[in-house]
């Protein structure tokens, strides 16, 4: 069984399985987003695989696909950017963590004034 079948199978599994865990009234309505979003990313996997395999082998026949490529990206400065960025964006969360008072909620947090 190829790897893009795997992957469909897997993601009707998972739906099967969180319908299977709505119907018994083990989770709420309120989980399922959570859970209908992973089950997509298994399903829509298995498509992205199966077109980029067929795209590769068109590639693999044509001898002159690879003059036609685009340059190869510059992955280290892609890394340092998105390594900046996250940590950032995680200094900047816990920052307003700590500066959170005690006992009050971020839902509270943004509706105060």
């Amino acid at each position: 069984m190829k790897l893009s079948q795997q992957m469909t199978f897997l993601g009707l599994a998972a739906l099967i399985y969180y319908a299977v865990l709505l119907a018994t009234g083990v989770v709420s309505t309120e989980v399922m987003p959570q859970f209908l979003v992973s089950a997509f990313i298994f399903l829509s996997s298995g498509r992205l695989i199966r077109n980029g395999a067929r795209k590769r082998s068109r590639e693999d026949l044509d001898p002159d696909a690879e003059k036609k490529q685009s340059p190869e990206p510059n992955w280290a400065l892609r890394t340092q950017i998105l390594n900046w960025v996250m940590a950032a964006f995680i200094i900047c969360a816990l920052g307003i963590w700590i500066m959170k008072p005690v006992g009050v909620s971020f839902l509270e947090l943004l509706s105060f004034k």
